[in-house]
């Protein structure tokens, strides 16, 4: 079947979010999205969207069946935060806006001289990285928790100035 799409498994809260680009624009499974909305019934979701902002459309499984999906558009999915207001849906619309959406839409073939997003799985959790001319980079914010992710807290070196002040006055010592 061509109207067949392959989505991208976007992870958050170790919760799955099937997402596909359809004409160059993000859709996600809306039934997996209101469960990370948290809505006690989630197939009733697509109920409040007009008709341009859900769909249906089929997923290829790893299988190769065919799974008939009800999808959101990106508008759909800022409605129902925006309708279903809760405090975690603030980190939710970053999540969205900043990682989730941009991965979905580097997804789509690209130059190898043109920068994508990629998701990398690191200390149980996605960490957002850009692929450049065959090398991956981080964000710089992401450096400081990856860096004390490596190092353990004992094995960590001393600035020259801890080393010196403790050379000088000795912990115990009078005076």
């Amino acid at each position: 079947m061509e109207n067949a799409f392959i989505p991208i498994v976007l992870m958050r809260h170790n919760r799955p979010l099937r997402g596909v680009l359809i004409d160059r624009q993000p859709w996600v499974c809306a039934r997996e999205f209101a469960r990370l909305l948290g809505h006690r019934h989630p197939e009733r979701i697509c109920r409040l969207m007009d008709a341009d902002q859900v769909r249906t459309v089929h997923f290829q499984l790893a299988s190769g069946q065919l799974e008939a999906v009800e999808v959101l558009s990106e508008s759909g999915m800022y409605r129902a935060l925006w309708r279903f207001s809760h405090p975690e849906n603030r980190h939710l619309r970053r999540w969205l806006s900043h990682v989730a959406l941009p991965a979905l839409r580097d997804s789509a073939a690209r130059a190898d001289h043109e920068p994508s997003r990629c998701l990398m799985a690191w200390d149980n959790q996605q960490v957002n990285l850009l692929e450049w001319q065959g090398e991956l980079w981080i964000a710089l914010g992401e450096l400081p928790r990856f860096h004390r992710q490596a190092q353990p807290a004992q094995h960590r070196p001393q600035s020259w100035l801890a080393r010196w002040w403790r050379g000088r006055f000795p912990i115990g010592a009078a005076r």
